[in-house]
């Protein structure tokens, strides 16, 4: 009996401990913001993604929206210490997604975190940006066509 009463409150302790740490662990304040808004109509969509796979199979870990309505806009998050790829496009005509012309390529504004608009969008290792402080993460809109 002494025996199982060790190891329950062994257990328990080390639950209560587990559970502790997981509640303090630090949250970052990071802003992220959206420049080279040129239309002030729409919603801008902005997927977070916190692990490559999210990011491939386009399973965001947070997507938020917002309405576009001057050249740049500001979206404040708190998130743990970690790798976030952040991805933005600007539905101007509000219809859910992401329009693309018949090979593919974007119709609508789009942008990346590290990504200037030149060159081939790339994966999750390219985009993503190390939250461990209190940051702010610019993402320029841009138009192929």
């Amino acid at each position: 009996m002494k025996k199982i009463f060790t190891i329950f409150f062994c257990m328990t302790f080390l639950g209560l401990v587990y559970s502790q740490t997981m509640q303090n662990e630090t949250l970052y304040d990071v802003e992220i913001v959206i420049i080279d808004i040129t239309e002030d109509s729409g919603t801008l969509v902005i997927s977070i993604h916190n692990s490559a796979e999210s990011f491939n199979k386009r399973l965001p870990y947070q997507t938020v929206r917002l309405t576009a309505y001057k050249e740049k806009a500001a979206y404040h998050i708190q998130l743990k210490s970690g790798d976030y790829a952040f991805c933005v496009y600007h539905d101007i005509n509000n219809d859910g997604k992401l329009n693309t012309n018949a090979i593919g390529i974007p119709k609508e504004p789009f942008g990346f975190s590290n990504y200037n608009g030149k060159g081939f969008p790339g994966n999750f290792k390219k985009h993503k940006v190390f939250i461990g402080d209190a940051m702010t993460i610019k993402i320029p809109l841009v138009k192929l066509n």
